[in-house]
């Protein structure tokens, strides 16, 4: 937990000053050109990956990048690709998998996780 702090800190310290104009308009609105669902595997970056600048992916992430399909129960996937059509207006929607991805290697096998 001291290193995610410590990193919490360094970015207060570095980061943010060099960057606090863009950090004060995203306090106050966010306007993201794409949704990007994807696993919520640790080695999975979307903002790194794509090389985008904060505010510009709205990002959901699970295990897998599962998207549930449409129906009567609420659930957070179908919420936030709601919110990011709906609301955001987002243009693109993006699903991105990845190879080695422990969730889809379980379904694939019928694993029970």
């Amino acid at each position: 937990m001291r290193d995610i702090i410590d990193g919490f800190l360094r970015f207060q310290r570095d980061a943010y000053p060099a960057r606090s104009q863009l950090f004060k308009t995203l306090a106050t609105r966010q306007a993201p050109k794409a949704l990007f669902i994807a696993c919520s595997d640790s080695r999975v970056v979307p903002e790194l990956l794509t090389q985008r600048e904060p505010g510009e992916l709205f990002v959901i992430r699970n295990a897998g990048n599962i998207v549930p399909g449409y129906g009567p129960q609420p659930g957070g996937v179908s919420a936030s690709v709601e919110y990011a059509v709906a609301v955001l207006g987002v243009g693109d929607i993006v699903v991105c998998g990845h190879s080695d991805c422990g969730a889809m290697g379980a379904i694939a096998s019928c694993a029970c996780l």
